[in-house]
């Protein structure tokens, strides 16, 4: 039998807005994309990296 389980549903996040991404440990999605590219200004690519990294090592 297998591990795999259906994602029905998924959260696209900025990862540059902390807010949104502590707001998505609330939300019952089945997963959580985090947008690093047309949601996050240029000069917040790094900041958005960073926030990705500990967010998806937080769980």
């Amino acid at each position: 039998m297998s591990d795999l389980r259906p994602r029905r549903s998924v959260l696209y996040m900025p990862a540059a807005n902390e807010r949104a991404l502590e707001k998505a440990k609330t939300i019952a999605a089945d997963a959580i994309i985090f947008d690093l590219e047309d949601a996050v200004a240029p000069d917040a690519k790094e900041v958005a990296r960073a926030n990705a990294a500990a967010a998806a090592s937080s769980g």
